[in-house]
């Protein structure tokens, strides 16, 4: 199905454990690229010989499309629109990722803190330090909100919010074609982390990221595509289902990790121990992603009424079962 569209998938190495990101060019007034990658040269290199091969100039590049704003996904968007003047289109929750605020940074710690986690351990990620490689600079941004179209000559695309691995993600959505552009919410081998952002309406600062990736899922079995093109792997026909499936799968990790939160208020534990428990053989990077995935289920939890948290002198959330 794909080849009878005017959309070419472009894979580029980056030098990230998740591997390959997906670019995708549209070919179609104003050319448009969504997510162009990390600024990597092996990644810059092939997408500008993909482009000659197929008869694009980069300079025909009109519009650039980001999906949400890691590194992977945007990197290269700066250095092609200063090479070319295209217009980088970014949802506004997305913008301070992309110019790394100092109150962005700040925020990011802030609410990692409130794990348990040590600053030390957070210091071990360029991120929590306000330094993010493979990155371009973005001259000008230009934002939206809602779910509004992304214009072509002759069709529209829809710009659907779809928070949950980031607050402000964008999934595109051809519906004409049944084509949903997933980015980094619906991939078809790895299940996308539920990652959490500042949210000060929270007594605990975090946003409910995991109920915002279900929340989405489930939009995805609402619109019913029929094609998948992820921000990782393989295009996925019917994608409906694959949704279903992650719900499902985090339902399972929610009484995965109610069963290992300690009964009383005397014994409760902070994310970062309970995600130690958890995962027992994590190290390096991986112990910030796995103190992040059981928050975001202890979150999640809590506002089930299924556990109990408070937040101790030091701002730490404690959580604990209620006792029989």
């Amino acid at each position: 199905m794909l080849s009878e569209l005017p959309i070419k998938r472009i894979p580029l190495p980056t030098p990230f454990p998740v591997g390959d990101i997906n670019s995708y060019l549209i070919i179609s007034d104003p050319l448009t690229i969504i997510d162009p990658g990390p600024c990597y040269q092996p990644s810059e290199d092939l997408l500008y010989r993909f482009l000659k091969e197929s008869g694009v100039e980069l300079k025909d590049i009109k519009r650039i499309v980001i999906t949400h704003g890691h590194a992977d996904h945007y990197g290269m968007a700066g250095k092609i629109q200063r090479e070319t003047g295209a217009e980088v289109l970014v949802r506004d929750r997305e913008v301070e990722k992309l110019e790394l605020t100092p109150g962005y940074i700040e925020n990011k710690r802030r609410i990692m803190l409130t794990t348990g986690i040590s600053g030390e351990t957070l210091d071990m990620d360029g991120l929590y330090r306000g330094d993010v490689p493979f990155t371009h600079p973005i001259d000008k941004i230009k934002t939206y909100s809602g779910d509004c179209l992304l214009g072509f000559d002759n069709f529209e695309i829809r710009l659907l919010h779809t928070p949950g691995h980031s607050g402000g993600h964008t999934s595109l959505f051809w519906e004409e074609m049944g084509v949903l552009f997933s980015g980094d919410l619906l991939l078809p081998e790895i299940t996308a982390i539920a990652l959490i952002e500042y949210d000060p309406r929270e007594k605990n600062l975090r946003c409910r990221s995991l109920a915002h990736m279900l929340k989405s899922m489930e939009l995805v079995g609402a619109i019913n595509p029929s094609l998948c093109l992820p921000g990782h792997g393989d295009p996925v026909s019917g994608p409906a289902a694959l949704a279903r499936s992650r719900i499902d799968f985090h339902k399972v990790r929610l009484d995965e990790i109610y069963s290992i939160v300690p009964m009383g208020r005397e014994n409760a534990a902070d994310p970062c121990s309970l995600s130690r428990v958890y995962y027992p053989n994590v190290k390096d990077l991986d112990i910030i992603l796995a103190v992040i995935e059981v928050v975001a289920h202890l979150d999640y939890l809590a506002d089930e009424g299924r556990i109990e948290e408070y937040i101790d002198e030091k701002g730490v959330s404690l959580f604990y079962r209620r006792l029989q």
